[in-house]
């Protein structure tokens, strides 16, 4: 058991003391006890309660609302490198509002990535997952191929942050980071990554630690100390395909 120390020794006192001394004593120790109640009140209120244990705040997304044909509100769109704009908008899906990237399937350029970021998000520590439908190239397009979308997170500016990458082309799920508009592979796992359904992605950032899920599955884990401090998170894709994407998700504990 712990013992707790008192501030004041309490004296034995048969009845109340009418000696004006201890009256006015005690009156200050009660003035006292106020002041520093309501200062250790304050400080709680101003720093907050620790992090430690804290249930992590939730910011999700589904889309739905969204004005068909627009940006949704609170998302920003750029890109990595310099080339003609993509078209990132929410659309119908099966009677399903979900925010579409929609890039051309006949163009690759190198080194250009179209990124859309939540606005005035900052998280350093949190899980974002989302749903990711990638589109099969359509028959007009022979020579085309799907070659990924993803997640970002920790995200500075549309060249500076983390990636989480599923590529049906190539068969895996890489994790990279892109620092100064260069992208480097990290880490990977190879998987077969269908087209034409939907898939759940989910990337883990904890200290300089990251965790890759795909479908429910743990996939690998990795150390990087890039980008140390909190940003954006938000979607990512190439700019020679269409994915659908909903229910973005990030779970903050940092």
């Amino acid at each position: 058991m712990v013992k707790h120390r008192h501030w004041f020794r309490p004296v034995p006192s048969i009845g109340p003391s009418t000696n004006p001394t201890h009256v006015q004593a005690f009156r200050s120790i009660g003035v006292m006890t106020k002041v520093i109640f309501s200062f250790v009140v304050s400080v709680s209120v101003l720093c907050g309660s620790p992090s430690k244990g804290e249930e992590p705040r939730t910011r999700a997304f589904d889309f739905e609302g969204h004005l068909e044909g627009t940006v949704p509100d609170g998302f920003e769109v750029g890109m990595t490198g310099s080339w003609k704009a993509t078209e990132w908008s929410v659309r119908k899906v099966s009677g399903n509002q979900v925010l579409a990237h929609v890039g051309f399937w006949d163009e690759d350029p190198e080194g250009v990535f179209p990124v859309c970021w939540v606005r005035n998000a900052e998280a350093r520590d949190l899980t974002l997952t989302v749903r990711l439908f990638p589109v099969q190239p359509p028959a007009a397009y022979p020579n085309a191929e799907h070659d990924g979308a993803g997640i970002v997170l920790r995200f500075k500016d549309p060249d500076n942050y983390y990636l989480l990458r599923a590529v049906p082309l190539e068969k895996r799920v890489r994790f990279y980071k892109v620092e100064q508009g260069k992208r480097s592979t990290l880490a990977g796992l190879n998987l077969e990554v269908e087209v034409d359904r939907w898939h759940t992605l989910a990337l883990k950032a904890q200290g300089d630690v990251f965790t890759a899920y795909f479908d429910g599955r743990e996939l690998f884990s990795h150390q990087d100390q890039t980008f140390r401090h909190a940003g954006a998170f938000g979607l990512w894709s190439k700019p020679n395909n269409v994915t659908y994407f909903d229910d973005l998700k990030a779970e903050i504990s940092n």
